[in-house]
């Protein structure tokens, strides 16, 4: 099962027009439900900008003990433990994945690539109480609309509202 697990503005940006998610940083220590979450996960794939930013951090690799692949045409240098390049499609991604939990992390382009090929199969989104105005958008526009089925909603301290939604025709 493929996962996407992200927050985003209420406008509708998971990122500033810097690309920054300073945004964020009032909710630290809001308890989302992350570490549930992601023990249910077996594996990681996210795009080179999602990496860069994560290793740019300047912290712990945050996603140690489980395999990360990093969908990117260069070479990746002196990657943390467990980290890769991967270099397949998409659909062999998924394909490899099948019967395994892996998470889309973060990019909302690598997100929407998944999603338009008919490959995810969950989206949760965390709907973070502020109007950015401008930004980097949830999705990039892919020209054809994609049916959500919701399945479940949570709120949380300070207004956060989880959205869990099924992709319309996965089964999962």
């Amino acid at each position: 099962m493929l996962r996407g697990y992200m927050a985003c503005s209420a406008d509708g940006f998971i990122a500033d027009a810097e690309g920054g998610i300073g945004f964020l940083e009032a909710f630290d220590g809001v308890d989302f439900g992350y570490d549930a979450f992601y023990a249910g996960i077996n594996s990681l794939i996210m795009g080179r900008t999602t990496y860069d930013q994560v290793c740019g951090f300047d912290l712990p690799w945050p996603y140690a003990g489980k395999p990360c692949h990093v969908v990117t045409s260069t070479d990746l240098t002196d990657p943390p433990d467990g980290v890769s390049r991967w270099t397949g499609t998409l659909p062999e991604y998924a394909a490899a994945m099948r019967g395994e939990s892996a998470w889309v992390v973060g990019g909302a382009q690598l997100q929407a690539e998944f999603i338009a090929a008919g490959l995810m199969d969950r989206l949760t989104l965390f709907i973070i109480p502020i109007l950015l105005g401008r930004g980097l958008p949830l999705f990039p526009h892919r020209g054809g609309a994609v049916p959500l089925v919701l399945s479940e909603t949570q709120t949380y301290d300070r207004g956060v509202v989880r959205l869990d939604y099924r992709i319309a025709g996965k089964g999962v």
